[in-house]
């Protein structure tokens, strides 16, 4: 009898046991549905939000997008027509035009590249945001390319920002860009060409995806369309690489050197002129670039009065239109009196003294000479010299000369 009883009670207790799985399956099963129930509302309801949050970075995204489109025709129409700008007067230069127009799209495309990296946040769906962004900076990496190549070929350099110091110094070096050669120059424009045609297929690849709503299901987003460089336009890598040969051959682009020395005036001033058409004694010499001239000392002298020291105000005028480097300015100043006059005081007797100057084309610049010692009673010649930089064929203007008279 007792082990009757045993056999019943195992039978109850495996019965308990299948209705404890089947309850706890159940359960779980009850979960499981309301879980994947919460994920499909959460989802049903962010969908709104996605879809807001894609179309309005498509909203700020798109004004962006139309001004880097105005920087690649405004760089087209640069470079397609560099080769036939014609020359005006300083400082309207064809160089300086063409400079102009590649600092202004450097400009504008690295700024269009910090706009749309800082569209975000909030955050578009997928890699929407990063791969504009990183097209906009491939971009502006491009044109960097090409104008920093186009500046190489022709022996220019990014033009001075307005209000900028200008430096006058005896170690700086020139602002100017290396030389390349054609050959070189044809490579590298056709590489950055290269580069801006594959910015311009990633940019259509991401522009098609987002217009047939393939960016997480959040809907169609449309972007304005943007091509700097379609087959046979100027910024494609073909057209690049062919314009390096014409700008090189431009009449108008090829560098023309010419520094003169457009003001000298004297401290201490001059005595004023017996007579008021009396050149001479004005102490101030003035030439322009129009008409530059070198002067020599006349019969008649330029009167100081009592010093011990006499200051040449320089004033250089760079009026090619290359910038230049380092170019030597000299004062010397020697005794003219005749032969046997009484010496003047040890260290009057003449000296010298230079500095070298940077300068850009079209821009004039004083100089910070040195005194240079004289003595009272006596004549000197002063001479202000500027030697010409290398490719300057005509050297008017580039040396002044005054007959100076020290009162007693």
């Amino acid at each position: 009898m007792p082990r009757a009883r045993h056999r019943r009670r195992g039978r109850r207790s495996g019965r308990r046991s299948v209705g404890a799985v089947i309850t706890a399956s159940i359960i779980i099963l009850v979960l499981g549905v309301l879980i994947v129930g919460s994920v499909v509302e959460i989802h049903a309801q962010s969908a709104p939000y996605r879809r807001m949050t894609d179309q309005g970075y498509a909203q700020l995204a798109s004004p962006v997008i139309e001004a880097s489109n105005q920087t690649g025709a405004r760089l087209a129409a640069v470079i397609n027509a560099a080769p036939t700008i014609p020359n005006q007067r300083l400082p309207n230069t064809a160089r300086g035009e063409i400079q102009q127009g590649l600092d202004a799209a450097v400009s504008t495309s690295s700024e269009e590249a910090r706009q749309a990296k800082q569209l975000t946040p909030p955050t578009p769906s997928d890699d929407v945001a990063q791969q504009l962004t990183a097209i906009f900076a491939d971009r502006a990496a491009a044109v960097v390319e090409v104008a920093g190549t186009i500046d190489q070929l022709l022996g220019m350099a990014p033009l001075s920002i307005a209000g900028a110091p200008t430096t006058t110094t005896t170690t700086s070096s020139s602002n100017s860009a290396a030389l390349i050669s054609v050959g070189q120059a044809s490579q590298q424009l056709a590489a950055g060409g290269t580069q801006i045609e594959r910015t311009d297929r990633a940019y259509a690849a991401l522009a098609a995806r987002l217009r047939h709503g393939n960016n997480t299901g959040s809907g169609p987003i449309r972007l304005p369309a943007s091509t700097w460089a379609p087959p046979g336009a100027p910024l494609s890598s073909t057209q690049l690489g062919d314009s390096a040969a014409p700008l090189k051959a431009a009449v108008a682009l090829v560098p023309f050197h010419q520094m003169v020395i457009t003001a000298v005036g004297l401290t201490p001033p001059a005595v004023p002129a017996a007579t008021p058409n009396d050149a001479a004694g004005s102490g101030i010499i003035g030439t322009s670039c129009d008409a530059p001239n070198s002067t020599v000392a006349g019969p008649t002298p330029t009167r100081l009065p009592p010093t011990s020291s006499v200051t040449p105000l320089v004033t250089v005028t760079n009026c090619g239109t290359v910038d230049e480097a380092n170019v030597m300015v000299t004062e010397t100043l020697a005794l003219a009196e005749p032969t046997g006059a009484v010496p003047p005081p040890v260290g009057a007797s003449g000296s010298s003294a230079r500095t070298k100057v940077n300068t850009v084309s079209g821009q004039s610049q004083s100089l910070s000479l040195p005194a240079l010692n004289v003595a009272k009673g006596h004549d000197y010649t002063l001479t202000v010299t500027l030697t010409p930089p290398t490719g300057q064929a005509d050297p008017a203007g580039t040396s002044q000369q005054f007959l100076l008279q020290i009162v007693s």
